[in-house]
């Protein structure tokens, strides 16, 4: 067995995996046609991911340093602030869709594409009870669609049993 292989979690990561959309009330698969709605959603440790996220955190950092010492505003944060970053954040996790469909400018329906990741991931605002509750908690609390590819996207082990490798 090749170790290094078989263990890449964050190779495995770099693979998106199909997550099915729920209804942020009831937490029922969202259905086209009969089909789940599918959002292709690479894992939370996978290299390229983590470096994206880095570099809108080192942003985010100096415009917050340059706030302070311009004698700007103190950074608080409201529900919209939360929903914008975790939008901002789960929309780096997405590659694609699957069985999802809008108008296009002519009119006609044309499957949702990388483009349309920013109306998409705006759609439902976030769950403060879903971003406060604990970690093994199972209750539906109903997540947003961001909330949803987060919490997708940390499950490792799932990315690492998909690839085969584990």
């Amino acid at each position: 067995m090749d170790f290094l292989k078989a263990y890449d979690a964050r190779g495995a990561a770099e693979t998106a995996r199909e997550m099915e959309l729920r209804d942020q009330s009831t937490g029922e698969v969202i259905t086209n046609g009969g089909k789940p709605c599918i959002v292709l959603v690479k894992g939370a440790s996978s290299r390229t991911i983590q470096a994206a996220l880095r570099d809108d955190e080192i942003a985010r950092a100096k415009k917050a340093k340059a706030a302070k010492d311009a004698g700007g505003e103190i950074d608080t944060q409201t529900a919209e602030d939360l929903h914008r970053q975790t939008c901002k954040a789960a929309s780096r996790f997405i590659v694609g869709f699957k069985n999802m469909q809008t108008a296009g400018e002519d009119g006609k329906v044309r499957d949702l594409t990388a483009h349309d990741v920013p109306a998409f991931i705006d759609l439902t605002f976030i769950s403060l009870p879903h971003l406060m509750r604990e970690r093994v908690d199972d209750e539906w609390r109903k997540p947003s669609f961001a909330q949803q590819v987060l919490d997708f996207a940390q499950d490792d082990a799932a990315f690492l049993a998909k690839s085969g490798k584990a």
